[in-house]
Formats: structure tokens, sequence, C-alpha cells
């Protein structure tokens, strides 16, 4: 465990925005240093959420005063940018999806296990007391036995978006970006991989899944059904059903003010559960759990194992759509 970290941020898009907004009401983190293909953002990223701005990636991992990494960049840089820091010796938060495929994940985690480094993978909700709440509910056996998840996760942009996650060759659509956090939610409800894992999808033009349903069948019984888009509001809720009841998670994905579990126990008046976090605190979870876990190379939030495991559901699920990249490494 580590009492404080010296973070370095990779890029300066509004995840990372996000998460340097979070680090100073971390209990552990201060930013020291932003890197950018600019200079000039970097300094202006700066100037707003401290630190020094530097004009490359290569000047932050070579700050030996940099500790742990947050790597905001595209889906596509995630694999190189990751070796990069592990070879630099630094703990490090990685975006989702964590790489595009399942082969570009392993060649990370090689680099990472050769230079004996941290690494998470930054789905932040995951970190959320919310969802270690889920965790005591279902360990509790709340709900008796699981049977089947339903969730939903998508957003709105208009279809002249110009974003990474607008462009097939780049890993973008529904399914990496926010339809990543239903498959990884079942995941973790099921307790264990997905054997049947399909996709179907609208595809842009730009050849990227504009909205989807996905479907999985774990080997315990457990079924999962969701919803997924960039160009879709949804609910953006989530429910587990049981034998003896059922959780619905409201707003589980960035929790707000109106975010909570509803636990209905059959014979039994609901309960509910608040959770609620300013929207600026949300990333110092995941923040503080590198500090907590640094010693231990990885989280019980978000395991390497956990996180080859998505990689390898999210190819299945995009092969049963046809889905390609033309920037995703082959073997």
């Amino acid at each position: 465990m580590a009492d404080s970290l010296k973070w370095g941020i990779l890029a300066t898009g509004s995840i990372a925005r996000q998460f340097a907004r979070s680090l100073k009401y971390s209990q552990t983190g201060k930013l020291i240093a932003i890197g950018s293909r600019s200079k000039e953002k970097a300094d202006k990223f700066a100037e707003e959420y401290g630190g020094v701005g530097f004009g490359s990636y290569e000047e932050v991992l070579g700050n030996p005063e940099v500790q742990a990494v947050y790597v905001a960049t595209p889906h596509h840089l995630h694999m190189a940018d990751t070796i990069a820091c592990a070879k630099a010796g630094k703990a490090i938060l990685c975006e989702k999806p964590f790489t595009l495929n399942l082969l570009e994940a392993q060649r990370a985690i090689e680099a990472v296990r050769e230079n004996n480094v941290f690494f998470m993978e930054a789905f932040m909700y995951r970190c959320h007391p919310m969802i270690q709440k889920l965790r005591s509910l279902l360990a509790d056996g709340s709900i008796g036995t699981v049977l089947n998840i339903n969730s939903e996760f998508g957003f709105h942009a208009g279809k002249d978006w110009d974003n990474f996650r607008a462009d097939g060759a780049l890993g973008g659509g529904g399914l990496m970006d926010v339809g990543s956090y239903c498959v990884s939610l079942s995941r973790l409800v099921a307790g264990c991989e997905p054997d049947i894992a399909h996709y179907v999808a609208q595809m842009s033009d730009k050849g990227y899944d504009e909205q989807g349903s996905g479907i999985l069948k774990f080997p315990n019984g457990v079924t999962a059904h969701f919803g997924t888009g960039v160009h879709i509001s949804l609910t953006n809720n989530a429910k587990i059903y049981g034998d003896a009841g059922s959780i619905e998670l409201i707003g589980p994905w960035r929790i707000d003010d109106n975010s909570k579990i509803i636990l209905k126990q059959y014979g039994k008046d609901a309960e509910e559960f608040a959770f609620t976090t300013p929207v600026d605190e949300l990333f110092k979870f995941e923040a503080d759990a590198v500090a907590e876990f640094i010693d231990a190379k990885q989280t019980p939030y978000m395991s390497i194992e956990d996180t080859l495991g998505q990689m390898r559901t999210l190819d299945m699920l995009r092969k049963s759509a046809g889905i390609e990249f033309a920037k995703e490494l082959r073997a």
C-alpha cells in the first residue's frame, strides 16, 4: 500500500480531464505530469488541473518522480502505451477497453508481468462503493441463485460525431465503448466466463456499430442480455434476477444523485440503498485503489485475469457480428 502516489496522465481528452478533476479529491493521488503530442495542449491542461505539461508521452514516462500513469489515449493505442509504461517501471491504470482484442491484451500483459509493475483496467464503476454493495448482496445470497442479468448503456451522439469512437478502424462503436460496461457487469455477477456470446448490431457507413444487442450464456446456467449504442439513449440501468428476488441498479455506470440499488426479496418489502458521489469525484476511487493495492500489482476490483476474460468475451461478441478493426493486431 502506498500512502501517496505521484501521477502522470497520457493524453488530454475528456476522460483525462475527468480523472484529473477527481484526483484532487483522492486520498492518495497528486497530478505532477501531463503528456500530449501538443505541448500547448499539455500546458493548458496543466494550468487547469495542476502538474507540468510535456509535449510527448516519452517525457512523462522518463520523469523519475512519476510513480503511476493514467493511460487516457484512444483504444487502438492502449497496447503500445501500456508496454511503454511497463518498460518505464510505472504503475498503470489504463482506460477501458484495455485493447482492441485479446491478442493485444496478452502482448501488453506480458510486458506488465516481465517488468513486475501494477496494472488495472480503468473500469471506474468497479471501484465504487455501489458495486462493493452489490458484491456483498450477491455473496450473502440475498436473491438466491442468480438466473438472468439485463443491462443497458447507450447515449445519443450526432451522426456527424468527430471522435475516434465513431471510427470503425480504431475500435469505435457502442460495444467497445459503453457496451463493455454491460459485458463487464454480466461477467462480474455471473462469476465465470461465458461459453456463448452473440451480438447483433446496426452498422454505420464508417464501419462501427451504432447500436446493438448482445446475449451471453455462462456455464453455470446464468444468461445475460444487454443493449448498447452511441446513437441511442437507453435507461443505462441494470437488473439481476435470482430465484429468490431481484437487484436493480439505477445509474451504476456513472453514479450521481439518482443512483441506487433496489433489493426485492420475495415476500418482503423492497429495500433501497442510495449512492451519491459528486461528478467531479467519481474517478477518485480507482486512483485510491491503485495506491491501496500497488504492492499486489493488481486489484480485486478488476484483476488482470478479469481484464483478459473481458477482452476474450468482446472478441467473441465481435466475431459473431462480423466486426473487425483495421488497426487491430492480428496473429
